[in-house]
């Protein structure tokens, strides 16, 4: 009898062994991760008294000014930092700064709360 279990034991042990490997370059690729959905909604104050609020997406961002209007700014290419413009309407910073534009007026300097 214990050389009936011994033996089944040895088999089962022989039968692991001989599974190849796996060759992951024959493995499907992993799926795309999910679209990227909207960032984070962040307020700004600037120093010449401007409050707006800036709802970041994908490509965009949506600039909600203290009297409810809202801009949807497209994203522009940048080296760093960001850039969001219309040909009215320029937004761009790094980390918690930012500059704010309107038309042909003196931008002013925002930062985020």
């Amino acid at each position: 009898m214990r050389r009936l279990i011994f033996a089944g034991f040895a088999l089962s042990l022989t039968a692991c062994a001989t599974v190849p490997p796996i060759d992951s370059s024959t493995l499907p690729p992993p799926p795309p991760p999910p679209p990227m959905g909207p960032i984070s909604d962040v307020v700004y104050n600037c120093a010449d008294g401007t409050r707006f609020s800036v709802y970041f997406h994908e490509n965009a961002a949506t600039v909600t000014l203290a009297d409810g209007t809202r801009l949807e700014l497209p994203q522009q290419r940048v080296a760093s930092g960001m850039h969001y413009a219309t040909p009215r309407h320029d937004f761009r910073g790094k980390g918690t700064e930012a500059t704010w534009t309107v038309g042909r007026m003196v931008p002013t300097q925002c930062r985020a709360n």
